[in-house]
Formats: structure tokens, sequence, C-alpha cells
């Protein structure tokens, strides 16, 4: 590869047609390859999810200073969305259902599902004991509000929230019982109607952030 370099009209030429692929096909082949490819879909779903919290809140009027971080910040950034409300910077972590996990509570007469509560590539997580774990596990403190479209339960969008600090501990035998009280659990537990911590006001859980 001595010889070769970025640094050509073909290759300019080359770059263009990739990014073109996509206009070879109809939006309708679009949707499609979107439905049938699970990974390209959870993908495509997480980012039309953002969008719709984001107007969400925007539509409610009290929010301000939005600002979405950095998302390739895999070890620095732990957030989806940070927002104002009254002053008070809101830091928000949205999760999606996983869709293979929804089941029917026959005792309970609800749905339920499993939520994935974790980072996406495991770093090094520096604990408040001191500890260095190398984890894909989300500390308490990473962010303030967890956030979960209803959509799959309510075909709207919906959305239930539960704090960072009401999140379950990990029970991993992997991590220290000194460690595993600052690491949070990496699936959390969803019910529809929710129950427990569960919220679907966005501003009574943040009240509870409100000294």
């Amino acid at each position: 590869m001595a010889n070769a370099t970025p640094n050509h009209p073909n290759v300019d030429i080359a770059k263009n047609r990739v990014r073109g692929i996509i206009d070879t096909i109809t939006p309708s082949e679009l949707v499609s390859i979107v439905k049938d490819t699970p990974s390209l879909r959870g993908m495509i779903a997480g980012n039309i999810a953002e969008l719709k919290f984001r107007q969400h809140l925007e539509n409610m009027g009290c929010f301000s200073n939005f600002e979405k971080p950095d998302d390739h910040d895999r070890s620095g950034n732990k957030i989806d969305l940070r927002f104002c409300y009254k002053g008070k910077p809101i830091r928000v972590q949205l999760k999606s259902v996983q869709t293979n996990s929804i089941k029917w509570n026959c005792f309970s007469r609800t749905l339920q599902c499993d939520v994935q509560n974790d980072g996406s590539d495991k770093r090094d997580v520096y604990l408040p004991n001191g500890h260095v774990v190398s984890t894909t596990n989300y500390k308490i403190g990473d962010y303030d509000i967890l956030a979960v479209p209803l959509y799959p339960f309510t075909g709207e969008w919906d959305f239930a929230y539960l704090l960072n600090s009401e999140c379950k501990r990990t029970q991993s035998v992997k991590y220290s019982v000194e460690d595993r009280k600052y690491l949070i659990k990496t699936t959390e537990r969803l019910t529809y109607p929710l129950s427990g911590e569960w919220s679907a006001d966005i501003l009574e859980t943040i009240q509870k952030l409100l000294p």
C-alpha cells in the first residue's frame, strides 16, 4: 500500500458512489430493508425515539437549552439528551424495549418486558470507593433519568421514566460486593400498565430531583 494515496479524483468518485447506494432503491424498498433487518431496525428505531422524545419535551413548553451530546464519545458520554427545567440541568438516557422479551403475565394480567440499560462498549469505570472496573454497566450518577418509549404498548409516543438512583443494582459475581452497590443492573424490568417506581409523567419524576 506504499504507493496508494487517498488524494485522487477517482477516489472521490468512488466514495460518492458509496454514499449514493441508497439512491438506487425506492423509499418503500428502504423501509422494507429496515423492517426486515433486526440490527438495522433497532438502530433506526432508537434514532426515531430520540427525535420523538425531544419533540415531546419541546411541545410541553417548560424545558429549555436542549443539547444532544456526542454519541461517539463512548467513554465519557452516558446520556442521550440534556436540557434544563427551571434552571436545573437534567440528563436523560433513552433506552428501548427489547422486542423479544415482551411477554404476557397471566397473574398480573400485564405486559412485561426487559429494557437493556447499559453501554454498548466496555470501558474503565471509576467508582466512588476508588476502585476501577472494566464493564459495560452504567454506574449510579451517570445520568439522572432513564426514559423508555411506550410505543409498543400504546401505539403512541408516550414514555416511561425511572430515576437513575432507583435503578436496580447489579448482582453479578463478576464484581465485588463493595463495587456492586455503585453499578446498575444491565436490564430493567418494565410492565404495562406501569408499576413500581416507573412513571409516565416526566415532571413528576423531575420533582424527585429538585431540592
